[in-house]
């Protein structure tokens, strides 16, 4: 791409180098053409003390030849600047495509190597520290609640079996609560029976 682009500046240059040669040279060429043709008339015409005459018909040439190479120049002159203008305008139009691309290649590198996160652009190599970061907090959370809980199950299932134990031996507590109130109640009423039948 960069290459495309200087070799558009490159022809730029060759192009309005040789335009302004091409014009430097046609119009020594012109001037060589009208010093021949002053020169021509100069010796074709007569002296009178130190006066030259010349005819007219001859002025009037060289005039109009000096006027056409005059306007010949003129419009070449324009031409070239004209192309030279062009130009101006496609390098810069070039310029500018360049630099949006140059700017576009930036956000592009800039977007490969970043990651947003949250909102917030990171390099992919803080993005990875960070996630592992997480992941490694989250494992370890994940751990100590398994510790707890195993540690919690444990604790309810020995609370389980010392409740069990102690209902166990609070059942057989009331049952022989039960028999020796039963025991005490037929004593009593035995007691009871043989104090009455002593009265009798």
């Amino acid at each position: 791409m960069l290459l495309k682009q200087f070799f558009k500046f490159f022809t730029f240059l060759s192009l309005a180098s040789l335009l302004v040669v091409n014009v430097n040279a046609q119009e020594e060429t012109l001037s060589k053409n009208l010093s021949e043709q002053y020169e021509s008339l100069m010796k074709k015409s007569t002296s009178y003390q130190e006066y030259k005459v010349i005819k007219k018909v001859g002025i009037n040439e060289l005039w109009k030849n000096i006027n056409d190479s005059l306007n010949l120049a003129a419009s070449k002159n324009v031409t070239a600047l004209n192309e030279i203008n062009r130009l101006e305008i496609e390098l810069k139009s070039t310029k500018d495509s360049l630099n949006l691309r140059t700017e576009a290649l930036d956000e592009s590198n800039f977007g490969r190597d970043r990651i947003s996160f949250v909102g917030m652009p990171l390099l992919k190599g803080t993005y990875n520290t960070i996630v592992w970061a997480i992941i490694f907090i989250l494992a370890a959370i994940a751990v100590l609640l398994f510790l707890r809980f195993v540690k919690s199950n444990s604790i309810t299932k020995s609370t389980r079996k010392d409740y069990n134990k102690l209902e166990e031996e609070f059942e057989n507590y009331k049952k022989i609560s039960r028999e020796n109130d039963i025991n005490i109640k037929r004593d009593l009423q035995t007691a009871v029976n043989t104090i009455e039948d002593l009265k009798r």
